[in-house]
């Protein structure tokens, strides 16, 4: 079982959204009793007040033995594979989180936990904290213990986070479509095929456009492929993807990109954001010269 967390960056400066992936050795009902019964999540995560078991259900949350470190939320929607609620840490701008329960087999689980913060300064601070929720959430689940402590977990997530949080690549293309063409033109293989690596005559496109799904793109003759999984979808102005690209030189985990699509005028301006794990700004600026290259072939496409 891979216990890798996977992390992604996503929304905007203003209002980043953290993702963070992990496969448990454990049952969807067991992870979502894990998320859900305050019992158990006094086990990894804290003491939860309240019955949060209904959309509209209140709750507060102590997380530590330090007298302010308290959030208090609400049940936003609550299923066997989805739960969401809002949140407001020291009575901090409210946030919210979401956790998607996903089987992989009869005995394996990934969940995918999503903030969407309203304070981007926290986003550090938040980055290394769930990812030491998540490895406690692992030991809850019967995960051997690996002899690494709490606090080394949390350091050394918040410095990934650091990373990844320092300087996205952000760029935006005007282009003479609607909106739902463009949207079409990113959610779709004949939309994809029509301006994406157009200037090669190889390129495999697989597009499954939902929230779970995933797409791959391949262009042999180059070797490259790039693949990825959908984080959010909400047609046609918005959406969000991880982002593997891998060649001779291996791949770079911990990459993603958030598309907005804004109506402006006849036609809508497409907002794109890059994030990954760069130490310096040497890969922003060259995927700058790829998207900057691969959106004018999109332009060119729809207003042709």
């Amino acid at each position: 079982m891979d216990d890798t967390i996977r992390r992604a960056l996503t929304g905007t400066a203003e209002r980043p959204t953290l993702t963070f992936r992990r496969t448990y050795r454990a049952t969807p009902a067991q992870v979502h009793d894990a998320c859900t019964d305050p019992v158990r999540l006094a086990r990894w995560f804290g003491d939860v007040a309240g019955s949060p078991s209904a959309p509209g259900d209140a709750f507060t949350a102590v997380l530590s033995d330090e007298t302010d470190d308290i959030a208090a939320g609400r049940v936003v929607s609550c299923s066997a594979q989805e739960i969401a609620v809002s949140w407001s840490w020291q009575g901090e701008a409210e946030s919210v989180i979401s956790a998607r329960i996903t089987p992989l087999d009869a005995a394996t689980t990934e969940l995918r936990l999503q903030h969407s913060l309203a304070e981007p300064a926290h986003a550090v601070g938040y980055g290394g904290g769930w990812e030491q929720c998540l490895h406690a959430l692992a030991r809850s689940l019967g995960a051997p213990p690996d002899g690494t402590a709490g606090d080394t977990v949390e350091a050394d997530a918040a410095a990934q986070w650091r990373t990844i949080t320092r300087a996205p690549l952000e760029l935006a293309q005007r282009v003479e479509a609607s909106p739902d063409r463009v949207w079409a033109a990113f959610t779709t293989t004949d939309g994809l095929r029509s301006w994406w690596w157009r200037h090669w005559d190889d390129v495999r496109f697989e597009v499954d456009a939902r929230i779970g799904g995933g797409y791959r793109i391949e262009a042999p003759g180059a070797g490259i492929t790039l693949r990825g999984s959908y984080l959010a979808l909400e047609e046609p102005g918005h959406l969000a993807f991880t982002w593997v690209w891998e060649d001779a030189d291996g791949s770079v985990p911990d990459e993603a990109v958030d598309v907005r699509i804004v109506p402006d005028g006849g036609g809508c301006v497409v907002h794109v954001r890059h994030s990954g794990p760069w130490v310096d700004d040497t890969p922003a600026t060259s995927y700058r010269q790829g998207w900057e290259f691969t959106l004018s072939q999109l332009a060119q496409s729809l207003g042709a």
